[in-house]
């Protein structure tokens, strides 16, 4: 019997190993996998759709893409019960209210077991796209935070700054769509095309033009055909399905020694929309490995890992709402915190949900700057301090000379740099190695006015671990094919009373180990007990005495009023009698501190 070869587009790395294995057990089909969400799906598809194939598998929105490009039939990994109810069990971890949302694939299943299972979870379903965000904004005033959603309920999610957790399709659901598509290519045939493109040439001195017509397809373009043009096509076809969607978007990436700007407008001819992309090119001030400058742009979310958006943790608790409130104002902000809260991940939010979040991000990393470099970065006209209309992060000028940091302060006071541009900034607080991060944070604090936000300690956010471990363990089952619901409670007792010195990479690290050598659903005692055990800080005594002395006195009395405070479950009252101190005084500590 002649085997039924099968193209399978999985959208993250987790479904593309759970699809390999369930195909090596089957001796009827021949399996490729490739790995490609959304329009990295349709490009995989596109590419190599022609090569053979009987039918393609994918899932969601990308099997959607894929179904409108390729005229291939094209099934779908649907999500089953089972599915569902994985995702529910995961979030009951999750300290906040949280909602089940989606097309009605999801809700229709999510429906179905809520009345069997007596859960009370408000369930919202999505008639079309533009339904998303509406719903989930109302599903927000009632005090939801997480949302169990699909692709759709994701982006909506993003847009509203909350918290998702996708969910994801099981091995249940994977046969199925397997044995669906081999019943499909026996009782049918299929008629493979190919498309001819018409390109024309136009010679431009310093920029050159690409257009596509209202389908997408490429209808003029004056680029040459040269080894480096084909990866400037590929760099544009990365965007272009946002090009087409909105008007003046602006990305700019390097390839080798030139900087590449590629600005879209949308041209109308006789009623019908064409998209023209012009191309600027500059020389870099850098080599595209140097680490001095990264260039990154908000349309990369919807071509990249959208898994790491959604696990930020900073998203949680008390700083969520400012962060939030930060990102609209064009005031530069500086964010401070210790090694690991996640510092990065709030300038990207930031730049993100900005007012100039259709240009570049542009991040400097001071601690890698040589005076030669520093120079170039003050004075040469393709720097990025010379753009307009530009989010500027620079991270952790207290790693600057004295020298440096002089030119730095003096070329913003007389440029006019922090109204031309959004400027970010972040400073170390738990390091001696960088002397002038007291200089730095006084100016950009007192002469130039910037919003702070104090990232806390992990160690400071006991309440939020069940909601932070929650994410990230969904997204280590993602990334690893996992299902993994919790962890136990006497394990997350022992994951609270640990100190955490490197905060939130230390927490993501242990988590990822964790999920990969549990074999259980749920994360045991014990093996939190040995992955915490090899860290460098130890492991709390068993009989609780164990205490961090790190820091300030006002610290250390600041950790043992939070403990204390925890134990008497919140009750200042109780908490002042037990500290023998008055409850105006611990009012005025807690408040003094924050």
């Amino acid at each position: 019997m002649q085997k039924t070869k099968i193209l399978a587009v999985a959208p993250y790395e987790g479904m593309a190993e759970a699809i390999s294995a369930i195909a090596q057990e089957r001796d009827d089909i021949k399996m490729t996998v490739q790995v490609g969400d959304l329009d990295t799906g349709k490009k995989i598809a596109l590419e190599l759709a022609h090569n053979n194939y009987d039918v393609i598998i994918s899932r969601g929105g990308t099997a959607e893409l894929i179904r409108s490009t390729v005229e291939l039939p094209v099934i779908d990994i649907s999500i089953s019960v089972y599915d569902v109810l994985r995702a529910i069990k995961l979030a009951e971890n999750y300290s906040g209210k949280f909602v089940i949302a989606g097309f009605s694939g999801i809700t229709s299943c999510a429906r179905v077991l809520c009345d069997l299972l007596q859960y009370d979870i408000n369930i919202i379903t999505f008639t079309s796209e533009n339904d998303a965000v509406p719903a989930l904004r109302n599903a927000r005033k009632d005090g939801c935070t997480l949302v169990l959603c699909d692709m759709a309920g994701s982006n909506a999610a993003k847009k509203l700054g909350m918290n998702a957790i996708p969910i994801s399709s099981g091995t249940e659901s994977i046969h199925s769509a397997i044995d669906a598509a081999v019943n499909l290519v026996h009782s049918s045939q299929h008629v493979h095309k190919q498309k001819d493109l018409f390109q024309a040439l136009l010679t431009d001195e310093e920029r050159e033009f690409l257009i596509y017509d209202p389908a997408g397809s490429l209808w003029f373009s004056s680029l040459s055909g040269s080894e480096l043009n084909v990866s400037l096509m590929n760099l544009v076809q990365t965007y272009l399905k946002a090009f087409l969607k909105s008007t003046n978007q602006t990305v700019t990436r390097q390839i080798r020694d030139k900087i590449y700007i590629l600005t879209s407008r949308h041209l109308y001819y006789e009623d019908q929309k064409y998209t023209a992309i012009s191309i600027h090119q500059k020389d870099a001030l850098f080599s595209e490995e140097d680490t001095g400058i990264t260039i990154y742009n908000r349309l990369d979310y919807t071509s990249g890992d959208f898994l790491s958006y959604y696990n930020s943790s900073n998203k949680i608790g008390d700083t969520a709402h400012m962060i939030e409130d930060y990102s609209r104002s064009h005031l530069p902000v500086l964010i401070v915190g210790e090694t690991g809260t996640g510092k990065d991940k709030v300038a990207s939010f930031l730049y993100e949900n900005g007012p100039y979040g259709n240009a570049p991000l542009y991040t400097i990393n001071c601690q890698s700057m040589s005076e030669r470099k520093w120079n170039s970065i003050i004075s040469n006209d393709n720097s990025p301090l010379n753009t307009v209309h530009s989010t500027i992060y620079i991270k952790n000028p207290g790693a600057l000379s004295k020298g440096q940091m002089d030119k730095l302060f003096t070329y913003i006071d007389h440029s006019n740099l922090a109204k031309r541009n959004r400027l970010i900034f972040s400073l170390l607080l738990n390091s001696t190695e960088y002397p002038e991060t007291e200089t730095a944070r006084n100016y950009l604090e007192n002469r130039l006015s910037c919003l702070t936000l104090k990232l806390s300690p992990l160690r400071e956010r006991i309440a939020d671990f069940p909601s932070i471990t929650a994410l990230y363990i969904h997204k280590m089952n993602t990334l690893l094919g996992k299902q993994i619901i919790g962890l136990e409670a006497e394990a997350m007792e022992l994951m609270t009373g640990f100190s955490w010195p490197h905060n939130l990479d230390q927490l993501q690290r242990i988590i990822k180990e964790l999920v990969l050598t549990t074999h259980t659903p749920y994360i045991t005692y014990a093996s939190v007990r040995q992955a915490l055990s090899q860290e460098p800080s130890g492991m709390p005594a068993p009989d609780g005495t164990s205490f961090d002395l790190s820091g300030t006195l006002s610290d250390i009395n600041y950790r043992i009023i939070q403990v204390v405070l925890e134990e008497e479950h919140g009750s200042k009252e109780r908490t002042a009698q037990r500290l023998g101190i008055s409850r105006s005084t611990l009012w005025r500590v807690l408040k003094n501190y924050k």
